[in-house]
C-alpha cells in the first residue's frame, strides 16, 4: 500500500512539474514544451521565450536592449551568422508552439479591440437598442452622458500592452478640472474611467474653497466567448 502511494505521489509531482509555467528556454533544447506551461503566458513572455531559445543557439540579436540583456549572461555565445544556426526538431516544435499561443492571443487581442471600436461607436450613436441587447448595458443610468465623453477622449488605436494589460490614459486641464479619462485591460477584464482629480493647476479659482471636486466613475465589462458584456458601474468620491 505505502509503496503504491509513493508511486502515486511521484507520478503527481511529475505530472505537477510538466504544467507548471517556464519562465526561461534553459530546457527548450531538450525538452519539449507542453502547452499547458505556456497556456496563462502573455504575448510579451512568449516572445521573451522565443528569444531566449534564440539566445541559447547564439542568436546575435539586431536590438539593443535584447543584446545587453543577453551579453550579461556567461552562457550567451553569439556567432557571427545566425544563418548557420541548426534548430533540433525538439527546439523546432517548441518555436512553433510558441508562435502557434501568440497568433491565438493576437486574434483574441485584435477581436476584444474591434469589439471596443464597436462598443464606443454605438455609445456615441446613442444606439440604446444595441447597447441593451448586445452588451446588457442600460443608458438610463444619470452618468451615461460620463462614459460617452470619457470613450471621445480614449484613442483605441493607441493602447499600450505589457504582458497581460492593456492601458491608454488621457489627462485634460480644462481651466476648470483636471479630468482623467482612462481604459485599463487586464486579460478578459475592460474598465472605462473617467475621474476628477480636482481643480485647476493652470487657473486660480475666483471662489476658493475647502471642498473636494475629485470623484470617479468606472465600468466594467467582461470580454468572454468573444462576446463584451456590461457588469456594473462604481462610484467613488
Amino acid at each position: 500500500m505505502k509503496q503504491l502511494q509513493l508511486i502515486l505521489l511521484v507520478i503527481l509531482f511529475a505530472n505537477t512539474a510538466q504544467s507548471q509555467a517556464i519562465k526561461d528556454c534553459e530546457t527548450c533544447l531538450s525538452k519539449t514544451i507542453k502547452q499547458e506551461q505556456i497556456k496563462n503566458l502573455s504575448i510579451d513572455e512568449l516572445r521573451f521565450l522565443t528569444n531566449d531559445l534564440y539566445a541559447r543557439k547564439g542568436y546575435k540579436f539586431k536590438s539593443g536592449e535584447i543584446d545587453n540583456y543577453y551579453s550579461d549572461k556567461k552562457w550567451y555565445k553569439p556567432i557571427n551568422d545566425n544563418e548557420k544556426i541548426v534548430y533540433n526538431t525538439i527546439e523546432q516544435q517548441n518555436l512553433q508552439l510558441f508562435k502557434q499561443r501568440t497568433a491565438e492571443l493576437k486574434t483574441d487581442r485584435d477581436k476584444l479591440m474591434n469589439e471596443l471600436k464597436i462598443f464606443k461607436a454605438t455609445i456615441l450613436a446613442n444606439d440604446k437598442v444595441t447597447l441593451k441587447n448586445k452588451y446588457s448595458f442600460t443608458t438610463e443610468n444619470e452618468q451615461y452622458k460620463n462614459i460617452t465623453e470619457a470613450l471621445k477622449k480614449i484613442n483605441l488605436e493607441d493602447v499600450n500592452w505589457s504582458k497581460n494589460k492593456g492601458l491608454y490614459g488621457v489627462t485634460i486641464d480644462n481651466g476648470d478640472y483636471v479630468m482623467t479619462y482612462e481604459l485599463k485591460i487586464e486579460k478578459n477584464h475592460v474598465i472605462v474611467q473617467y475621474s476628477s482629480r480636482g481643480g485647476s493647476d493652470i487657473a486660480e479659482s475666483l471662489y476658493p474653497s475647502e471642498f473636494s471636486d475629485e470623484f470617479s466613475f468606472w465600468w466594467e465589462f467582461e470580454w468572454k466567448n468573444d462576446t463584451l458584456k456590461f457588469i456594473k458601474m462604481n462610484v467613488a468620491g
